[in-house]
């Protein structure tokens, strides 16, 4: 099974006053000419597809047609949400994203099964994949207990509830099929890029590699800007950010394919 993992767009982003539009318009342009020469059978999109919540009109249009363009490919594609998205507005795009072939997912929802997705490469190979949108840690950890806990204890609640979270959510995976599993979240270790929201980077908003289950063959995450893999109980990677999007950040990264 070939999967084209990339994340972390921030299309709309303006770097001192000025639009990185074009810059956007030509990487996006490139991750499609890289799914249309690799031929993955899925193309996982790990949040952060913008740099804000409220993206403009032309942020979205050149978001909306990077997705339908890589649907165009064959691909299968799933985009999540991330600490940048507004999930809410993705979630109301999931119409829209249906209709089209795509599979997005904005928030965490009630039902599991809402974050189950199922399917099969053309050449039979059948494949899980649990997709966890980003989590605020004011969601997972309730207010009173931010008063009541110490920092170490509320960052333990965190880790705890994600934990759980991917444990139920993982429980359908099986030895017939390829698990794999995508977040936007940050790994315990894992190297920081430069241009990540630094409220959301903080220790207290981290987990350690170990929540993630030893029967997924491959875990895809967004957030932090720079590639690397992190060591876990499975293969656990950052794909980085296509295009540098701040002053602190090495240049841009050309997207490639994993196969698994």
């Amino acid at each position: 099974m070939r999967i084209l993992h990339t994340s972390d767009w921030h299309v709309g982003k303006v770097l001192k006053g000025q639009s990185r539009a074009e810059e956007h318009i030509a990487v996006l342009a490139q991750i499609v000419e890289v799914a249309r020469a690799e031929r993955p059978d899925l193309v996982i999109v790990a949040g952060d597809m913008y740099d804000t919540a409220a993206p403009t009109p032309e942020a979205t249009r050149l978001v909306t047609r990077a997705l339908s363009a890589l649907r165009a490919t064959g691909a299968q594609v799933v985009a999540i949400g991330g600490n940048h998205d507004n999930g809410a507005a993705l979630d109301a795009l999931r119409p829209w994203a249906e209709a089209a072939g795509i599979s997005l997912r904005g928030t965490v929802r009630e039902s599991a099964a809402e974050h189950l997705l199922e399917g099969e490469t053309a050449g039979g190979e059948r494949w899980r994949l649990v997709a966890l949108p980003f989590l605020s840690q004011r969601y997972a950890v309730r207010a009173a207990e931010m008063y009541e806990l110490t920092a170490a204890e509320a960052s333990q609640t965190y880790a705890d509830h994600i934990g759980r979270l991917l444990g139920v959510l993982c429980q359908g995976f099986t030895p017939g099929a390829v698990n794999l599993v995508t977040a936007h979240l940050t790994v315990v270790g894992a190297t920081m890029g430069g241009g990540e929201r630094e409220a959301h980077s903080v220790m207290g908003y981290a987990v350690p590699a170990t929540v993630f289950p030893g029967s997924a063959h491959y875990v895809a995450l967004g957030h932090l800007h720079r590639a690397q893999q992190v060591p876990g109980p499975a293969p656990v990677r950052y794909c980085g950010s296509p295009l540098a999007v701040d002053f602190g950040e090495g240049r841009t990264r050309r997207p490639s394919p994993s196969s698994r």
